[in-house]
């Protein structure tokens, strides 16, 4: 179903369960993203964005209220980039690719469907 509509930085928010569309890029990049599922250790978070998402250097997507990492979604039209040392929750499932700089550490998954996953002394940990 369509869903909250959200654009540019993202980044210093706290958002709720439920699905939200971005019709151009997304950033985390002004502070922290805070996934709060409020007490509801099933509550999903889909992130649907028509082009790129991009995780600035050092920041962070944090769960709260019970929220789980195997329950976040981010739908990319284009690619992900996740900066250098940045925490990042989530299955990624990009159209071109997902690039993960240097200590870049991500609780799920990242899936690039028509070019490649690109690491760097990272953690991935499934969720």
């Amino acid at each position: 179903p369509p869903g909250v509509t959200v654009a540019g930085n993202i980044g210093g928010r706290t958002l709720t369960p439920g699905t939200y569309t971005s019709t151009s890029s997304l950033a985390i990049s002004s502070g922290e993203l805070t996934l709060d599922a409020q007490g509801n250790a099933n509550a999903i978070f889909i992130f649907q964005i028509a082009s790129t998402l991009t995780v600035t250097s050092g920041r962070q997507v944090i769960l709260a209220g019970g929220a789980q990492a195997k329950n976040v979604y981010w739908q990319v039209g284009s690619s992900a980039t996740l900066g250098t040392t940045s925490v990042f929750k989530g299955t990624i499932i990009a159209q071109a690719s997902v690039t993960l700089n240097t200590g870049a550490t991500i609780n799920g998954r990242a899936t690039a469907l028509t070019s490649a996953v690109t690491l760097a002394a990272n953690t991935v940990t499934k969720p």
